[in-house]
C-alpha cells in the first residue's frame, strides 16, 4: 500500500486518454507529489517502521546465514555485465537503428548510467549505516547500536540510503512497463519480490527501499519521456485499472 500510494500518481499517466508522453507538466507535477509523499513516508519509516523491522528479521531469521553471501555476488556479476550490455545497444543503434526493442533498450541504458550517477550523490549526501553488518562488517544497527543519517559521509559503511537494487529494478521494470504494457503485471513482480527480498534479509531498511523505489519511479518515468518509449492509452488504461490487456 505505501509504496502503490509512491507509484499511483505516475501509474495514472498511463489510464489518460492522451500519450503520456505528451505532457511533460503532468509528469512534472506527478513527480513532484511523489518526491512529496516518499519523502514523507521515508519520515515515518525512519521514526517509527525502520529500527523494529529490522530487529524482527534478525530475530526471526528463516534462511540459513550461508545464503546471504550470494546477493552480493549477484551484483557485483550484474555490475559487469551491465556496461557490456549498454555498449551493445549503442552498437545496435549505431549499425542499424529502429525498432520498438531498440529504443526500450537504449532508454534502460541511459537510465542505469542517469540513476547510478543520482544515487551515488544520494549515498553520499545521506551517509546512512546499515542494518546489519554483512558481508563487510560496516557499523550496523544489530551489531554495533548505530543508526542515523550521516550526511556527506563516503564509503560503504554509508551506502544504505536510498536501495540502489530498488532504484535499478523499479526504474527498468518502469520502462519496460511503458514500451510493453502487457508485461504489467511482470515488471510489478519484478518489483515486488526483489524489494521484499531486501527488506527479509535485513539488506535494507524499509526507508532505503522505500526511497529506492521512489528514485527508481521518477528516473525511469523520465528517461521514458525523454526516449519517445511508447505506450498504447487502452493497454496501459487496463493495467492502472487493474485489469488485464486483452
Amino acid at each position: 500500500m505505501a509504496v502503490g500510494a509512491i507509484v499511483l500518481p505516475f501509474g495514472a499517466l498511463a489510464s489518460r486518454q492522451e500519450h503520456p508522453m505528451t505532457t511533460p507538466r503532468t509528469l512534472l507535477a506527478r513527480t513532484f507529489l511523489a518526491l512529496t509523499l516518499g519523502v514523507a513516508m521515508v519520515l515515518v519509516c525512519y521514526f517509527i517502521v525502520d529500527r523494529p523491522v529490522a530487529w524482527f528479521v534478525h530475530n526471526h531469521r528463516f534462511f540459513p546465514q550461508r545464503l546471504l553471501l550470494w546477493p552480493p555476488l549477484v551484483s557485483r556479476g550484474m555490475k559487469t555485465l551491465a556496461p557490456l550490455g549498454i555498449i551493445a545497444a549503442v552498437v545496435w543503434w549505431a549499425w542499424r537503428p529502429g525498432g520498438r526493442l531498440q529504443t526500450v533498450l537504449l532508454a534502460i541504458s541511459a537510465d542505469l548510467v542517469a540513476i547510478t550517477a543520482i544515487k551515488l550523490l544520494l549515498k553520499w549526501g545521506c551517509g546512512r549505516t546499515w542494518p546489519e553488518s554483512w558481508p563487510e562488517n560496516h557499523p550496523s544497527l544489530i551489531a554495533d547500536g548505530v543508526y542515523g543519517f550521516h550526511p556527506f559521509h563516503w564509503g560503504a559503511a554509508y551506502d544504505s540510503f536510498p536501495s540502489g537494487h530498488a532504484a535499478v529494478i523499479c526504474s527498468v521494470a518502469w520502462i519496460l512497463w511503458m514500451g510493453y504494457p502487457r508485461w504489467c503485471w511482470w515488471c510489478a513482480a519484478a518489483c515486488l519480490l526483489p524489494c521484499a527480498a531486501l527488506v527479509g534479509m535485513n539488506y535494507h531498511f524499509v526507508g532505503d527501499v522505500v526511497a529506492g523505489v521512489i528514485l527508481g519511479c521518477v528516473t525511469g518515468a523520465w528517461v521514458a519521456r525523454l526516449f519517445r518509449v511508447d505506450i498504447p492509452s487502452a493497454p496501459g488504461a487496463a493495467c492502472v485499472a487493474g485489469r488485464t490487456p486483452t
